[in-house]
């Protein structure tokens, strides 16, 4: 069985790591979730399209912030918030 696929789609991925490391750079984000530079830019849009986060300016870098009062897109769960499912997920740890 090879090992292609996982749970948690991109998008999924880059707004729990942002919810753990909101001071990280969009090189950071590449080299740990394994995504082009350019592919974390347009999630990162994306999510703050969405309202899933904030995108702040602090000097030359961006600083994110989670929206916990954001809602998943996936009508299946468009009835939790994000900071309910991030809440879930940290009390599994």
């Amino acid at each position: 069985m090879s090992a292609t696929w996982t749970l948690t789609a991109s998008h999924g991925i880059v707004l729990f790591y942002l919810a753990a490391r909101p001071e990280s750079t969009i090189r950071e984000m590449s080299e740990e979730l394994d995504l082009t530079q350019r592919r974390i830019a347009q999630i990162v849009h994306d999510l703050a399209e969405a309202n899933l986060i904030k995108v702040t300016r602090s000097g030359r870098r961006n600083l994110y912030r989670v929206n916990p009062e954001g809602h998943f897109r996936h009508p299946t769960l468009s009835h939790i918030t994000v900071g309910r499912f991030i809440e879930a997920l940290q009390s599994v740890e």
